[in-house]
């Protein structure tokens, strides 16, 4: 049995991975603030867990619960996909209330950090195949006004990422990490963007001209990728992965 952990599953990206994961000897553990009620009717091999990230308090508890219902005796592979993600406030920082910037760094940066703190906590004595992909953002390197606490959290996520690679290398039962940009997708978070108030958010055209040039992917196609990459024999342990420039050298090969 492979087991996987995914936030963000309520729709988009993480929608589509546990889509796409469903299998007879996979199970899933879902994880968003609102249960998913379609997928739920797709598959029986579901645990959903309603969970806000913000609660970074409760996280531990969360893994706890979780891996008190893995057999880890029995399991082939181990696996946390951590997805969720927000992109609020969009705005310049002097504007932003203290609260707002919190859930930004809670969700996009302290809950994946402590997501895997917990993970490899949980799974560093196991043989099994164990690994963490953080979905990250290009935006950790394209910066846009309005947008310092997203490109903040996704690039301390991403050297997160390497740093914990680097710690993996010296272990006796090694947790593969990376960190992946997943591309420009059609989401929820990209519409959030792109209707914004340009005259808080002047960046909003920027979005506006990458959806009406077609330069979206769907989050079926991305979700795909991106477990394509999840079971890769030669994983990219430690780095940070523009999946677009991948899926380019694979189609060369």
């Amino acid at each position: 049995m492979k087991y996987f952990i995914i936030t963000g599953t309520s729709r988009g990206i993480g929608e589509s991975i546990a889509e796409q994961l469903m299998a007879p000897d996979h199970h899933l553990f879902c994880i968003s603030r609102e249960k998913n009620m379609r997928l739920l009717q797709q598959s029986s091999s579901i645990t959903y867990l309603a969970f806000d990230l913000n609660q970074v308090d409760q996280i531990e508890a969360l893994m706890e619960q979780i891996f008190q219902s893995i057999d880890k005796s029995h399991a082939e592979g181990i696996y946390l996909i951590n997805n969720a993600s927000m992109i609020a406030p969009v705005a310049f920082i002097d504007t932003a209330e203290a609260m707002e910037i919190t859930r930004n760094i809670q969700v996009n940066l302290l809950a994946p950090i402590l997501l895997s703190a917990s993970f490899i906590k949980h799974t560093k004595h196991g043989a099994m195949d164990k690994r963490i992909v953080n979905i990250s953002s290009a935006s950790a390197r394209n910066h846009l006004p309005g947008m310092s606490l997203y490109s903040a959290a996704k690039a301390g996520l991403d050297v997160f990422s390497q740093c914990v690679g680097l710690e993996q290398n010296s272990a006796q039962a090694p947790v593969g990490i990376v960190s992946i940009w997943p591309g420009m997708i059609d989401t929820e978070l990209q519409r959030e963007a792109r209707t914004q108030d340009k005259a808080v958010f002047p960046s909003a055209d920027v979005f506006d001209s990458v959806k009406e040039s077609g330069m979206l992917t769907t989050p079926e196609d991305t979700a795909r990728q991106i477990i394509t990459f999840l079971f890769k024999k030669d994983f990219e342990h430690g780095e940070v992965v523009d999946i677009y420039d991948y899926s380019k050298l694979t189609e060369q090969r």
